[in-house]
């Protein structure tokens, strides 16, 4: 999968209750939030949107509660999809990984 596929699903799931930690060198979280995931680009952005930007452009900038991650630039290695979620691997051993519970289908009309 590549980086902006990845970004692609993390925006389709903006607004949803999501869980991200890092892991570094070892499957033991190093640090691990909760909350929805939100895009924080346009918070921390003091100039104007330029000509033909628009709400889809992948910024790689997200927000977990309180904890922000910023993949716009990250030193991505790899980006493999999980059962509910994703994990990105990063130069130097460390894995961001972030799970969602599963969008359920829309309900049958009565």
């Amino acid at each position: 999968m590549t980086l902006d596929e990845a970004l692609l699903l993390l925006n389709d799931r903006l607004g949803h209750e999501v869980t991200a930690w890092v892991e570094v060198s070892h499957d033991m979280p190093l640090l691990i939030t909760s909350g929805h995931l939100e895009n924080w680009h346009l918070d921390v952005a003091d100039d104007e949107p330029t000509a033909g930007a628009s709400h889809f452009d992948l910024y790689g900038h997200y927000s977990v509660g309180d904890t922000r991650f910023d993949l716009s630039d990250a030193p991505v290695e790899s980006v493999a999809e999980r059962e509910h979620g994703l994990t990105f691997r990063l130069e130097g051993g460390a894995r961001l990984v972030v799970t969602w519970t599963p969008i359920p289908p829309p309900a049958d009309p009565v």
